[in-house]
């Protein structure tokens, strides 16, 4: 994925790159998709059986949608040697599954917790041992992680089991950045701000600075922001860019 020419076509362009993007029919994950196959990727995306139900007519035409529940290591390799059966390989990994939660820490159960540690966590480290040896395979790979910015400042209350699960995910990237650098793999992540989509739940009332409105002086981002961005840490632009965590929030933490 070595960027040999400075022309802008040349600098965006995945024409013939593979990317995977878990929880890709939803908000993010379904902005980033479009984004890549609008740069010319071959895009397959990954999700639940219940959001693709709901969700999956809303993917855009031409990105292949395969059933994953990423918590299962099983299915994530299995779902991953389908992918390079169909395609040739992996290229470009994004990470958007999550699940949302919040709730005060003494409510938290132990079993919400590792749902939640599973879902957003756990998950990233299943992708990556299946995706990366084909990277290395095919010269080269781009590894993005949707997070939060509340992964770096707390912002909400009740966070305790969200937080920490994206603040591993977090290091995690870096890790990966360091490790696979001669592999001309990289790997960042991208921290939303209150980006507006249908995943988050009416019931969740969250207090604390990140829920006044007042403090969010570009007002709310929405999908497409974000996407712009994991298009950039995608490309051959983005080739010198790793271990990075990238905050999206239209100046919020500068506020």
């Amino acid at each position: 994925m070595k960027m040999n020419t400075h022309t802008l076509e040349q600098m965006f362009s995945l024409s013939g790159r593979v990317a995977l993007v878990t929880g890709g029919t939803v908000g993010m994950g379904r902005a980033c998709a479009a984004a890549l196959a609008a740069a010319g990727a071959t895009v397959v995306v990954a999700d639940d059986a219940d959001r693709i139900k709901d969700h999956g007519k809303l993917v855009p035409e031409g990105i292949a949608i395969i059933e994953l529940d990423v918590r299962s290591e099983d299915a994530v390799n299995a779902a991953v040697a389908g992918v390079i059966a169909a395609h040739g390989g992996v290229d470009i990994l994004v990470n958007a599954a999550v699940v949302n939660h919040n709730k005060p820490l003494m409510e938290i159960t132990s079993e919400e917790w590792d749902f939640v540690q599973a879902t957003n966590l756990k998950s990233g480290f299943f992708m990556a041992k299946a995706v990366i040896p084909s990277m290395q395979r095919r010269g080269g790979g781009r590894i993005v992680s949707i997070t939060t910015i509340g992964s770096a400042h707390p912002v909400l209350h009740g966070n305790g089991a969200y937080g920490p699960s994206r603040a591993g995910m977090n290091q995690f990237m870096r890790n990966l950045a360091l490790d696979y650098a001669a592999d001309h793999i990289t790997a960042n992540a991208v921290l939303p701000g209150a980006v507006v989509t249908e995943t988050i739940s009416a019931a969740m009332r969250p207090t604390g600075p990140g829920a006044d409105p007042s403090r969010h002086p570009a007002g709310p981002g929405y999908p497409d922001d974000v996407a712009g961005l994991v298009l950039l840490l995608a490309g051959p632009a983005g080739r010198y860019i790793s271990g990075q965590s990238i905050a999206v929030d239209g100046g919020f933490q500068i506020s």
